[in-house]
């Protein structure tokens, strides 16, 4: 016979079995970009913070609100994708052996572009690396079209041939926070990238089948070389989304992004998985008639069990999928974090009527 060894009726003092009742406490917590000690962290993709009060018996935890700002530049060194090279043969060189053959490093102005404006940028940034070399007689005799239809770039010369160095890989030593190093990835690996070119060395040649609507000639000069653009387009438009990281807290899964070399931003390992990467993953999606992005009720809820026995402090992390940490550029987001407590309580039986209006 089986005799339940927690209720005994020959035992002088039975265990009766207790069932414990818990509450859910919710607890609300706003959080501003500028609440950090910018003493301590300048930069706001990375900060800690200490909570109003500990938060005891943490069954879960949630992102519940975010506005994040969306008119971020695509365009930072510390995204690596400022600069790039190019070779020119000058065969109009002061030099006594012509052609002069010099290669320049050049850097675009930080920001968000639209197409032409980039083409310009392109323009003016290859012409006054000419126009610092004695060497050179000609000045202006590049010119970068953009080529509406086919959303390409053509990079053009009046006068000499030169080639794009989109194979060299260019240094940041200016960059502000620990960043990885994008060069090794397949995607976003540096302004040639976005331009719609590989990772090659391109040769100018004489056009052949140069488009009717591109503009023939620059300062009356018709183009005598010109980079025959790939069938990519170009990606001006900057990431989609926001990854947050909660020290000790995150819950998502991420795959690495493919690279081409083991050197990329997690341990070394290109070609597999990162567990409990992130908290929440953001999109960057505008609401009409603001320059935010707003966001309510992210499925992002992380339930623990058991639950946390205490949470006073909180770090934060705000990176791409890629690595890179945000460059906010002092624009101020802020969120709301939900916090789901357990609290133990005396089991009562309470009848509630709720009025009809409420219902309506």
């Amino acid at each position: 016979m089986y005799h339940n060894s927690s209720f005994n009726t020959n035992n002088p003092t039975p265990l009766i079995p207790r069932e414990q009742n818990y509450v859910i406490d919710r607890k609300l917590v706003s959080i501003h970009s500028e609440d950090r000690d910018i003493t301590k962290y300048p930069e706001a993709n990375e900060f800690w913070i200490t909570l109003p009060q500990p938060l005891l018996n943490v069954q879960s935890l949630r992102l519940v609100q975010s506005t994040f700002p969306i008119d971020y530049y695509t365009f930072s060194n510390e995204y690596q994708n400022t600069k790039f090279r190019f070779t020119y043969y000058d065969t109009a060189t002061l030099e006594p052996n012509p052609p002069y053959t010099k290669s320049y490093c050049v850097t675009i102005q930080e920001g968000t572009y639209t197409p032409c404006q980039l083409a310009q940028e392109l323009t003016n940034v290859m012409n006054n690396a000419l126009q610092t070399d004695n060497n050179i007689i000609d000045k202006k005799t590049f010119n970068v079209f953009y080529d509406v239809v086919g959303s390409k770039l053509w990079f053009g010369n009046t006068k000499n041939k030169f080639t794009l160095d989109f194979n060299y890989k260019m240094e940041y030593p200016e960059i502000k926070c620990t960043q990885p190093i994008v060069w090794y990835n397949y995607s976003r690996w540096g302004l040639p990238y976005y331009l719609g070119y590989d990772k090659e060395q391109y040769e100018a040649t004489e056009p052949v089948n140069l488009i009717n609507y591109l503009p023939p000639s620059t300062g009356g000069a018709s183009i005598t070389y010109m980079v025959q653009p790939l069938p990519k387009v170009i990606n001006i438009v900057g990431d989609k989304d926001i990854y947050m990281e909660v020290e000790k807290y995150n819950s998502y899964d991420e795959l690495y992004p493919y690279t081409e070399s083991n050197k990329n931003a997690y341990d070394n390992n290109a070609y597999n998985g990162k567990v409990n990467g992130a908290f929440a993953k953001i999109p960057l999606d505008p609401i009409i008639g603001s320059q935010d992005s707003r966001n309510l009720l992210l499925i992002n809820i992380v339930q623990y069990e058991p639950p946390i026995e205490r949470i006073a402090k909180l770090r934060f992390r705000f990176r791409f999928h890629d690595g890179r940490l945000v460059d906010f550029r002092g624009l101020e987001f802020n969120f709301t974090l939900e916090f789901n407590m357990l609290r133990n309580e005396i089991l009562r039986t309470k009848n509630i009527r709720a009025p009809a209006m409420i219902a309506l």
